[in-house]
Parts: structure tokens; C-alpha cells; sequence
């Protein structure tokens, strides 16, 4: 490998390793410093791959952008729910990249096969860990270019110590001398709070993990992604029966027709409900077992459209287009479920209101209902890549779920609804489990027109949230939009 690829590997492994450190790892509450980072990432990215085009496919860097998508969730939101999931889905985007940037996927040919591949190039970085270390035993060999590095590095390994030791044995000898250094006492003592070994571990372990995804775009030797090949020919030659098939199908489709009837003649139509019920109640269950099947109708579609793919798109007979009728019939009862678990959802939240889990569903539904269309359309021209628009769909999705505040959504929905007479009493307990982004929402609460319980417990939360923020002593990293706005809230109702 050329010793300038080596160098821009090294220094992208220790930027990261720092930055990492700085931006992600700080002890305030994260905010503006996690977008920064991946800002920095892409800076570093850019400029390696504009000088090492003929190993990298610049291409690839555009998974940069919903990676930052993701990383704004902390920077517009102070709902920190999606973390945990949001962290397992930038090393799942992270691995994707890299396989682009060595061509070694194609976004626009995605299949199944790709996913696992790469799901293993997730540890693909774990064995090049000791890759920089070779580097630097190789370099002590030529003891001719390196002895002068060695001599300075060993300096500055004697001095600082030294040094800093002298400054504070003479700063507790001596008071004029402590107060002279001041300023590089409080400096020092920053320094020994901020320096923190778990950090420096976790820092030096992502280093080294994002540079071992870089090393893995230009060693030439074959990685464990490789061994995942785009072909199976066992895969390939294993097709389904046609009239198998066909019996399922229609035994399917006579079951959903009866309760596509049920569906119309009771929740869409507003018929008197049976035994009593109220649609309140009617409604309470039923939408996600109706998600659910919606799932595996789609799923049922696909293997289908796959088992039966050089019968029903190559042949021309009766049976073949049969089975192209009865899929598509799948799919608009598909679309009549959706319709039926949204207004079951709509019928209830109505009565109830907004949880996280009720607004999921409607964002859920609404991309759900996406992939649909594009599954109908796969079965009547059956000539795009089907399973890179469900991807592209999913991502979509879980972006948007980072862009958009659901907290202050459901706070909002159910205030209106308190204050419309929609809803007699509101769940203020609820609101209050949820996280800050409810703030502007739950000042409304502190209205004198509202129930003195609900009022006092709205203004002692204001109160709580008031002197959370006054004791914080948050760095730039922390900047977040939401905080930002919640203080000029607190500012402007709650006067001293």
C-alpha cells in the first residue's frame, strides 16, 4: 500500500478518535456536537476519496447524508428515545458506505444477499484493528528516518510530566507563584477532571474501527464481505408450484373477502354494531393484528411473485394470469386492511388521544401504504428492483421518525382536545413521562382557566424543568433547538 494511503488512513483514524472523544463523548447532554462529528466525517471522507479516486467510489458518500439526518435528531429534539436504535442504525448505514465506496455493493441491484453482506462487513474493521501497529513496526526498521521523530517524541514524553509536576509542587511552595499561575492551575485542573480513561478506550476503539473500514476499501487482500456471493444457484433453481400456490391464494382470498364485507357493512358504513358495542370499542382493537397481516400479505406476495416468477411473467397461459389476478387482488385487500386499521386508529385516539405508540402506527401505516403502491406496480410490470425501494422506503421512514418531534405531536393533539371539550380531563401524568419537547405544550396547561390539579402540577413541572436548565452549564456540544426554545418559554411565563 503507497506510504500517502497509509498516512491519509492514520490521520482519518485519529481525527475520528479525537473527535469521537470531544463530540459524542462529552459530559453534557448531546446536541449540536453529534452532527459536527459526522460533519468532520464527511469533510475527511471527501477529501481522501478526491485524492484516491481510482480506489474509492465518491458515489458512496451520499449514505453520508441520512447518516446526518439521524444525527439532527439530537440537535432539533430533546427526546433522546431514539438513541439506542439510532446508534445500531449508523453502524448499519456506516457498513453499507463502505461497501459502496469499494464497489463492492450496488445500491441500484440491492438484493437480500447484500443485506447480509453487509451485516458481516459490520466486523470486517474488528480484524484490521492491529493494522496500525504493523505500520509502526515497520517504520522502527529504517532506524535512519525515525530516530529524530524518536528523540522529539521522547522529549515531550519526559517534559510535559516534568513539567506540570515542578508547576504544581512551586504553586503550594509559594502563593505569589500559585496566584502568577492561576490561569494554568484552573487549566491543569480541567484537564486532569476532563481526561478520562473509559472515554480515551471508547474513543481509541472507534478510531480504529472507522479506520478499519476505510483499510478495508483499498487492501487488496479479500475481506469477510467477499465470501458473500451475489449468486446461489440453489436459490435460483428452487421454484414453487403453480396450482399449490393458486389453492392458497384463493383459500386466503375467500377468508378476507368475508371480512372485508364485516369491515363495510359495520366500521366504514357506520351500521349499528352488534352486542352492544360503541365504535369506541370496536375500534380499541384490531389495528395492528390488521398491520400484521398486512406484512405478510406483502410477504406472501413477494415469495410468491419470486417461486412463480417464469410462470406467471413468461409463460402465457390462463393459470399464469389466474395467479397475476388473484396477487393483485391480495394487494388491494392488503390496502383495504390499512384503510381499516387507520380509521380504527383514527375512531380511537379520537376518544383517547395521542401515545408514541399510536403516532408510530399512523407514520408506520402512511409508509406502509407506500410500499403497497410499489408492490402493485411490481406485479403488473415486474421489471424494477423491488427490494431497493422497500430499503429505500424503511430508511425513509426511520428518518423521518428522527426528524419529527412525536412528543410534542401528542402533547399538542391531546392539549386541543382538553381544551376543544373534546376530552374532558387530560392525562397530564402521561405528558409529564414524556421528554422535554412537551414543554410549550404543557405551558398552555399553566392557563388559570384549567383545573387547579392539572395547573399546579403543569407549573411545578415548568418550575423543575426551569431549574434543571439554570443548573446546567452546558458547552456548545449541547446546543439543542428544542432547550433553546424551552428556555425562552420559561423566560417569558415564568418570572421570578
Amino acid at each position: 500500500m503507497e506510504k500517502k494511503i497509509k498516512v491519509s488512513l492514520s490521520v482519518y483514524g485519529i481525527i475520528s478518535a479525537l473527535s469521537f472523544i470531544y463530540l459524542i463523548l462529552a459530559d453534557s447532554p448531546p446536541g449540536i456536537g453529534i452532527p459536527t462529528f459526522f460533519v468532520i466525517q464527511s469533510a475527511m471522507l471527501y477529501y481522501i476519496g478526491l485524492n484516491n479516486k481510482g480506489w474509492v467510489n465518491l458515489k458512496g458518500l451520499f449514505m453520508l447524508v441520512p447518516m446526518f439526518i439521524i444525527a439532527l435528531n439530537n440537535f432539533i429534539s430533546a427526546n433522546y428515545m431514539m438513541m439506542p436504535t439510532n446508534f445500531l442504525a449508523l453502524v448499519f448505514l456506516y457498513s453499507i458506505m463502505f461497501l459502496l465506496l469499494g464497489n463492492n455493493i450496488n445500491v441500484m441491484k440491492l438484493k437480500i444477499l447484500d443485506v447480509l453482506k453487509t451485516l458481516v462487513n459490520i466486523f470486517e474493521p474488528v480484524i484490521n484493528f492491529m493494522v496500525p501497529f504493523k505500520w509502526m513496526a515497520e517504520r522502527r526498521q529504517n532506524k535512519d528516518k525515525n530516530i529524530l521523530a524518536r528523540r522529539i517524541l521522547l522529549g515531550i514524553a519526559i517534559t510535559v510530566p516534568a513539567v506540570i509536576f515542578l508547576v504544581t509542587m512551586l504553586s503550594q511552595a509559594d502563593l505569589v507563584f500559585n496566584n502568577s499561575f492561576m490561569v494554568f492551575n484552573k487549566w491543569l485542573k480541567k484537564l486532569f477532571e476532563e481526561v478520562n480513561i473509559p472515554k480515551i478506550i471508547v474513543g481509541t476503539f472507534a478510531g480504529l474501527y472507522l479506520f478499519g473500514h476505510l483499510y478495508s476499501v483499498f487492501k487488496n487482500e479479500d475481506s469477510l464481505a467477499d465470501m458473500i456471493s451475489y449468486k446461489n444457484d440453489n436459490l435460483s433453481r428452487f421454484k414453487g408450484d403453480l396450482v399449490v400456490l393458486n389453492i392458497l391464494l384463493t383459500s386466503i382470498l375467500v377468508i378476507y373477502t368475508i371480512f372485508i364485507a364485516i369491515q363495510f357493512k359495520y366500521l366504514f358504513s357506520g351500521g349499528t354494531l352488534p352486542y352492544g358495542l360503541t365504535y369506541s370499542e370496536y375500534a380499541r382493537r384490531g389495528f395492528f393484528e390488521l398491520v400484521f397481516l398486512s406484512l405478510l400479505n406483502i410477504g406472501l406476495i413477494l415469495l410468491t411473485s419470486y417461486l412463480l416468477r417464469d410462470k406467471i411473467y413468461e409463460d402465457k397461459n390462463k393459470w399464469a394470469l389466474f395467479t397475476r389476478l388473484m396477487l393483485i387482488y391480495l394487494c388491494l385487500v392488503t390496502g383495504i386492511l390499512l384503510v381499516s386499521s387507520y380509521y380504527r386508529m383514527y375512531l380511537y385516539d379520537g376518544a383517547y388521544g395521542f401515545t408514541r405508540l399510536r403516532v408510530l402506527v399512523y407514520i408506520f401505516l402512511f409508509f406502509e401504504a407506500l410500499g403497497l403502491i410499489a408492490t402493485l406496480t411490481y406485479i403488473i410490470r415486474h421489471n424494477f428492483n423491488i427490494f431497493a425501494v422497500y430499503a429505500a422506503l424503511g430508511l425513509a421512514f426511520y428518518l423521518t421518525l428522527n426528524l419529527v418531534r412525536i412528543d410534542e405531536i401528542i402533547a399538542k393533539r391531546n392539549v386541543d382536545m382538553y381544551f376543544s371539550g373534546q376530552a374532558e380531563e387530560i392525562d397530564i401524568d402521561y405528558l409529564l413521562t414524556l421528554s422535554q419537547d412537551t414543554l410549550p405544550q404543557i405551558a398552555r396547561l399553566a392557563d388559570s382557566k384549567v383545573q387547579i390539579l392539572t395547573r399546579t402540577k403543569a407549573l411545578n413541572y415548568l418550575e423543575d424543568i426551569r431549574e434543571i436548565y439554570n443548573m446546567r452549564e452546558d458547552s456548545w456540544l449541547s446546543y439543542n433547538l428544542s432547550v433553546e426554545r424551552n428556555k425562552a418559554i420559561l423566560n417569558e411565563i415564568m418570572q421570578p
